[in-house]
C-alpha cells in the first residue's frame, strides 16, 4: 500500500462528513403548503421581545401577545432549568392563521433552522380531552418551548460547527422520540399551570388501562411510537411521558437536565446514547425501564368493574365516539380498531345490530375526505331517533381543516345531507330538529352558534371575546337552554346558557367535568373525575347537586341516557373500549335524599349577565386578578375581563331595602372568587408573564435572504479512476438561505476537482409567494470523468385537498467527449411535463390498508428528443386497489394493480422493464442481465424505466407496456423492542414478520409476455424510533423460456 493511498483513509470520519454537509444544501417549501398560504394570505408583522421572535398575522395581533406572554414564563423558566447557562438564540416562532390543528418544533438542519410553528386555534375535541383547551395555544406552546430549549442546548464540537456552517444539526435530536416527547409532555402541566395531559383523567385511564392489561409486565418497546397497543396516542407520547415522570420522581428533574447537557456536548450524538444514560444516572435506559416496570407491578392495583356495570359491545375498538337516542334505547358507535376500520354502527336496544357501515369514500369526487372518531364531535340522535348528527373534521382544497355536520338516516347509515364551512366542533340537535348547536371557535375565542338547518342562518348565542375554551353542548328538552362544559384555570366545569341568554356556573371546581346530556328538563347525566377517575355522574340543575352513578375501572367517556333509568357509556378496557350501561336509580335517589346545604355556593342563584351573555357590559380591562407574587414568576396578563361588583349575592345583600330585615349574618365570602359557582361566567385569567415588546413591526419580504443560513466548505480526496491508487483533491463550498417566511429561497453548490480541472456548479431557487403553488428552478453545470451535463428545471407544484400536482419544464444537455473512437456526441431532451395522483382509502394497523383506491397519471412531451428530429412522448397510467383480506384474520390484505407505459415516437429499446432491484441486495443467484446498454445518444440524463416484480435481475426493452400484479399479504405481529443495541447503536423495535405471495405479468410492445408468481418473507424493524428497515427474502419463478428461479436476500431503507 502505497503511502499516498493511506493519506487519502486517514481522515475518513470527517471526510464522510463534509461529503455529507456538502449534499445539504437544498430548496424546498419551508412550511406545509396550508401553512405557507397563511402567510402569503395575511398582512404578516414581526414582534420582538426579550427572548422570542414572533411572525403573525396582523389580525391575530391579541392573540400572539397573549402567546408571548404565556411562552416567555415558560422559556424563562426552561432555561433556568437547563445546565449551561450560555446566552441562547430568541426562540423563532411562527403563529398561523390557517386551521391545521397541529404545533411543532422543527430541529435546526442544513438549509433550515430551527423554529416553532403553532396555530391559532385548535378545533378537534381530542385537545378537549387531553386538557387542552382548543384556544389554550399559550398552553401548547409551552409544550412545544420544551423542545425548543432542549435542541438549544449544543456545547462542544457541535456548537462550533454549527457557528461556523450557520447549523447542521443538534445532537438533542438523537435522544429519540419518547424522550422528547415524554420530556415535553411532562413539564406540560409543570410550567406555572395545572393543564394538559399530565392533569387529563383521559390521558392517566388510558395509560392506566395499559398497565393493567399487562400486568406491569411492559418492554422498551411500549416507548416506541409505533407500538399498537398505545393507539391512537403513541407509546413516544404515553409511555414517555409516564416514564420521565418516574424518573424526575426518583431522581430528581435536574438529571434530566443533565442528561440534556450530556448528549449536547457528545461527538458523536447517535452513537451509545444509553451510555450517556448511564454516566448520569448510573443505569442504562434499559435497566431503569425494568426498574420502571418494577415500580409499576409493586403499585397495581386491579380494578374491576361492579357488578352494576354492564358489558353492551365487548370490543368497541381503540377510538370510539358514541351516541345513543333515550326512546328507543338504539345507540350509535363510531369506532375504529386495529383490526377494523373506521365504522358507523347503529344498534339496537336489545343488541342487534342495524347496520355498520364504512365511511371513507373512494371515488374521485367525494364529497368527504377524512372519516374518523377522532376527528368526530357532537354526535347525536334527533329527538324522534330518525336522524344521526354528527360533526367530523375534514380538510378543504388547501389541506388545512374544516369541519362538516353531517346529517346520517339512523335506519341505513346513508348520509343524506352535509352542511359545510363550520369552524369548531360539534353540539346536539333542537328539540324540533330545525336547528343545530355548535362550537364555533373563531381566533382564540370558542363560542356557541345556533346553525339554521333550513336556511343555514347561524345565530351566536354566546359573546365570548378571547381566550375561551367550550366542549360541545347539550340543548334541554323544551330547546330553549344549553348546558356546555367551559374551561377555567382549574379545568372544566359547566355552564348553563337560560333562554334569556343569560349564563350561570353548574360546577366550579375544575374536576373535569364534561360531556353533559340531558335526562329530563331538570336532571343532568355528565363525566366528572372521582379519584383521579373520569366516572358518570347525575345533577339536578335547580339544586346543583351531584351524584355518581358508576365506579368504572379506569375512564368513561361520552355518556349517553338510555331511558329514564340507564345510561350508556364507553369504558376503558384494557388496551381498548366496551360499550357498557350502569343503572341511574341509586343515584337519582341520592340526589332526592341529599338535605339542601347552607353554604351560599351550593343554593341556587340567579342568572346573571356575564361576558359570556350577547349584549352585556364587559367590566374594566384592569380588573382580573394578579399573581406577581407567585414564586413561579408567573402573573395574571392585564386586559381580562373580571366580575362586576353589582350581582353577586354579597352585593345584594348589603343593598339598602324599605322594609328593615332582622339581621342575619351572611355566609362568608368564597377564599377563592374564581371557585365561586354564583360568581359571573367570564373567561379564565391568561397565565403569563408580563412581556416587554422591544418592536412590533410588518415583515420585510426578504429578511434574511442575503445572510446565508448555511454556509459550508468542504474538501476531500478520492482515489482515481484510473489507477486506483493516487488519489485526487475534490474542493468546494454550499450555500443555502432563504427569508424568515420561506417565500424565497436558494441554494448553492460549487465544486472543483483536480482530476477535470473543471468547476460543476448546481443553482437552485424556489418561491412561495404564489403558494398554495409553489415555483422551484434550478440550474446546473455537472462535470463527470467523461462528459459534462448542463441540467434546468422550471416546475410548479401544489396539493389539491390530498392529492398532489406538478407541472413543468425538463431540460437535459449532455456532452460526451470525444474520443479516438468517436466524435463529441451531444444528446438532448427539452419538453413540458405535468403529474398527479390520486389516492383514497383506509386501513387497520394490523392489516394495513383494507380499503383502497389509486390513481396516478403523468405525460412529458419532448420536441426533437436526443437531438434527432423526432418528437418523443411519455404517458403513463397506474391505477391500484386494496380489499381486506381472509374473513376472520384482521392482519392481511390484498393489492391488485395495473401500469400502463407509452412512448410515442420513441426510438426502438428506450423503455427499460424489469432490472430494477427492490432495494440493497446481498444475495442473489442469478447475475444482472440486459439486452445491452442504450446508445449514448439515449443517455441524455433521465431514464424511462418500469419496475417488474420477479425480473429483478433482467431488463426488457420496449416502447410501451402493460403490467399487471397482485399481492396478498399476511402480517405476524411482534411488537416488541430494546431500548438499545448492544449499548452503542439506538434503540431498536421489531413491529412484523410478513409473509407475501405475489404474481406479475407484463406485455411488452403488444407482442411479448412475461409473468412470474413467487413470495417473499420480511422482517420490518425501526432503529432510533426514526429509521425504518426492513430485511426480505424473496422467491420469484418465471415463466419465460430460459429464465430460471430467482432467490433474493437484501433489505429496504
Amino acid at each position: 500500500m502505497s503511502a499516498s493511498s493511506g493519506s487519502a483513509r486517514q481522515p475518513a470520519l470527517l471526510a464522510c462528513l463534509l461529503l455529507l454537509t456538502s449534499g445539504c444544501a437544498f430548496v424546498a417549501p419551508r412550511f406545509p403548503q396550508n401553512v405557507q398560504a397563511s402567510f402569503a394570505r395575511d398582512d404578516m408583522h414581526k414582534l420582538t421581545t426579550r427572548s422570542m421572535e414572533l411572525y403573525y398575522p396582523a389580525q391575530l395581533r391579541a392573540t400572539a401577545l397573549r402567546v408571548a406572554a404565556r411562552m416567555e414564563g415558560c422559556v424563562d423558566r426552561l432555561r433556568a432549568d437547563t445546565w449551561s447557562k450560555a446566552e441562547r438564540k430568541r426562540v423563532l416562532v411562527y403563529l398561523t392563521s390557517a386551521d391545521f390543528n397541529n404545533a411543532y418544533v422543527q430541529s435546526e438542519f442544513a438549509s433550515t433552522p430551527q423554529q416553532m410553528v403553532l396555530p391559532q386555534h385548535m378545533t378537534l375535541e381530542q385537545f378537549n380531552l387531553l386538557g387542552l383547551g382548543e384556544t389554550d395555544i399559550g398552553d401548547v406552546a409551552c409544550h412545544e418551548s420544551v423542545h425548543y430549549v432542549q435542541m438549544q442546548q449544543v456545547g462542544g464540537l457541535w456548537n462550533t460547527l454549527n457557528t461556523l456552517s450557520g447549523g447542521l444539526f443538534q445532537p438533542n435530536i438523537f435522544t429519540e422520540s419518547w424522550f422528547l416527547e415524554g420530556l415535553a409532555t411532562y413539564y406540560e402541566g409543570r410550567l406555572g399551570k395545572d393543564t394538559g395531559r399530565p392533569y387529563s383523567p383521559v390521558w392517566r385511564g388510558w395509560w392506566e388501562g395499559v398497565v393493567q392489561a399487562r400486568r406491569g409486565e411492559l418492554n422498551a418497546g411500549y416507548l416506541s411510537p409505533e407500538h399498537r397497543a398505545l393507539e391512537p396516542f403513541g407509546g413516544n407520547y404515553l409511555t414517555g411521558m409516564n416514564f420521565v415522570e418516574y424518573l424526575a420522581r426518583t431522581y430528581g428533574e435536574k438529571l434530566l437536565w443533565k442528561l440534556v447537557e450530556e448528549q449536547g456536548n457528545s461527538i458523536l450524538p447517535p452513537i451509545a446514547v444509553t451510555l450517556r444514560f448511564k454516566r448520569v444516572y448510573g443505569k442504562d435506559i434499559g435497566t431503569l425501564f425494568s426498574e420502571y416496570e418494577e415500580s409499576l407491578q409493586k403499585n397495581l392495583q386491579v380494578r374491576e368493574r361492579p357488578a352494576t356495570q354492564q358489558v353492551l359491545v365487548p370490543d368497541a375498538g381503540y377510538f370510539s365516539r358514541l351516541a345513543a337516542n333515550p326512546r328507543d334505547g338504539s345507540t350509535a358507535l363510531l369506532s375504529v380498531g386495529r383490526e377494523q376500520i373506521t365504522r358507523l354502527t347503529v344498534r339496537e336496544r336489545d343488541g342487534r345490530e342495524r347496520f355498520s357501515r364504512p365511511l371513507v369514500r373512494l371515488l374521485p369526487g367525494r364529497r368527504w375526505v377524512l372519516a374518523s372518531p377522532s376527528l368526530a364531535s357532537g354526535m347525536t340522535f334527533s329527538r324522534d331517533g330518525a336522524w344521526l348528527y354528527l360533526v367530523s373534521a375534514d380538510v378543504d382544497q388547501l389541506g388545512s381543516y374544516t369541519a362538516k355536520l353531517w346529517r346520517v338516516d339512523a335506519r341505513t347509515g346513508d348520509v343524506v345531507r352535509m352542511w359545510d364551512g363550520l369552524e369548531g366542533m360539534g353540539g346536539d340537535i333542537s328539540e324540533d330538529g330545525r336547528s343545530y348547536v355548535f362550537v364555533e371557535v373563531r381566533g382564540d375565542a370558542a363560542n356557541l352558534v345556533r346553525l339554521d338547518l333550513e336556511s343555514g342562518q347561524r345565530e351566536r348565542l354566546t359573546d365570548f371575546r378571547a381566550h375561551t375554551a367550550l366542549g360541545p353542548p347539550a340543548t334541554s328538552p323544551e330547546g330553549q337552554r344549553q348546558v356546555f362544559p367551559l374551561s377555567g384555570v382549574e379545568g372544566w366545569d359547566l355552564v348553563l346558557r337560560e333562554p334569556d341568554g343569560s349564563l350561570r356556573w353548574l360546577t366550579r371546581d375544575g374536576l373535569f367535568n364534561y360531556s353533559p346530556r340531558w335526562l329530563d328538563a331538570d336532571h343532568l347525566a355528565f363525566l366528572r373525575e372521582h379519584e383521579g377517575r373520569l366516572q358518570v355522574h347525575v345533577m339536578t340543575v335547580s339544586t346543583r347537586r351531584i351524584a355518581r352513578v358508576t365506579d368504572a375501572p379506569h375512564l368513561t367517556m361520552d355518556v349517553a341516557p338510555v331511558g329514564g333509568d340507564f345510561v350508556v357509556f364507553l369504558n376503558r378496557d384494557g388496551t381498548n373500549l366496551s360499550v357498557d350501561s350502569a343503572p341511574l336509580t341509586q343515584a337519582l335517589a341520592q340526589l332526592q335524599a341529599t338535605p339542601e346545604p347552607p353554604t351560599a355556593t351550593a343554593s341556587v342563584a340567579p342568572a346573571v349577565p356575564s361576558a359570556g351573555a350577547p349584549g352585556t357590559v364587559e367590566p374594566p380591562a384592569d380588573s382580573g386578578p394578579g399573581a406577581a407574587g407567585d414564586p413561579e414568576g408567573f402573573v395574571s396578563f392585564p386586559g381580562q375581563t373580571g366580575p362586576s361588583d353589582g350581582g353577586t349575592p354579597e352585593a345584594l345583600a348589603q343593598a339598602p331595602t324599605e322594609v328593615p330585615a332582622p339581621p342575619v349574618t351572611p355566609p362568608p365570602p368564597p377564599t377563592d372568587p374564581a371557585s365561586d359557582v354564583n360568581g359571573p361566567v367570564v373567561p379564565p385569567v391568561v397565565v403569563g408573564r408580563d412581556v416587554t415588546v422591544l418592536s412590533d413591526e410588518p415583515y420585510s419580504t426578504l429578511e434574511g435572504f442575503l445572510i446565508p443560513n448555511y454556509r459550508v466548505p468542504y474538501f476531500y480526496t478520492v482515489p482515481s479512476n484510473i489507477d486506483g491508487e493516487d488519489p485526487y483533491l475534490v474542493a468546494g463550498v454550499a450555500i443555502a438561505g432563504q427569508d424568515r417566511l420561506g417565500f424565497h429561497a436558494y441554494s448553492l453548490l460549487l465544486t472543483y476537482d483536480t482530476q477535470e480541472e473543471q468547476p460543476s456548479l448546481s443553482f437552485a431557487y424556489g418561491n412561495a409567494q404564489l403558494s398554495p403553488f409553489y415555483l422551484q428552478l434550478s440550474a446546473s453545470r455537472i462535470r463527470d470523468t467523461d462528459r459534462t451535463d448542463l441540467q434546468g428545471t422550471l416546475f410548479a407544484t401544489r396539493t389539491f385537498w390530498t392529492t398532489p400536482v406538478s407541472f413543468g419544464i425538463l431540460a437535459l444537455d449532455r456532452r460526451f467527449d470525444a474520443t479516438d473512437r468517436r466524435p463529441q456526441l451531444i444528446t438532448r431532451l427539452i419538453g413540458p411535463e405535468v403529474a398527479a395522483s390520486y389516492f383514497a382509502g383506509e386501513g387497520t394497523s394490523y392489516g394495513g390498508t383494507q380499503r383502497g383506491l389509486g390513481l396516478s397519471l403523468s405525460g412529458a412531451v419532448y420536441p426533437k428528443a436526443f437531438s434527432l428530429d423526432s418528437t418523443v412522448g411519455d404517458v403513463r397510467l397506474g391505477v391500484e386497489g386494496y380489499l381486506g383480506g381472509l374473513p376472520f384474520t384482521g392482519k392481511d390484505n390484498f393489492q391488485v394493480s395495473a401500469v400502463g407505459r407509452y412512448l410515442p415516437g420513441a426510438p426502438n429499446g428506450l423503455l427499460e422493464v424489469g432490472g430494477i432491484l427492490p432495494g440493497e441486495v446481498f444475495f442473489t443467484n442469478r447475475d444482472s442481465t440486459e439486452p445491452g446498454p442504450l446508445p449514448l445518444q439515449l443517455q441524455p440524463g433521465l431514464a424511462f424505466s418500469e419496475y417488474l416484480r420477479g425480473y429483478e435481475d433482467h431488463t426488457f426493452r420496449a416502447r410501451n407496456v402493460l403490467i399487471a400484479n397482485a399481492r396478498y399479504r399476511y402480517r405476524f405481529i411482534v411488537d416488541y423492542g430494546w431500548a438499545s443495541t448492544l449499548w452503542l447503536l439506538p434503540s431498536l423495535f421489531v413491529s412484523q414478520f410478513e409473509l407475501e405471495g405475489f404474481g406479475s405479468i407484463a406485455r411488452t410492445d403488444n407482442r411479448s409476455n412475461h409473468g412470474a408468481v413467487g413470495g417473499s418473507a420480511t422482517l420490518r424493524l425501526t432503529v432510533g424510533q426514526a429509521y425504518a428497515l426492513a430485511f426480505f427474502y424473496q422467491y420469484a419463478r418465471r415463466f419465460d423460456n430460459g429464465f430460471g428461479d430467482l432467490h433474493l436476500v437484501g433489505m429496504t431503507f
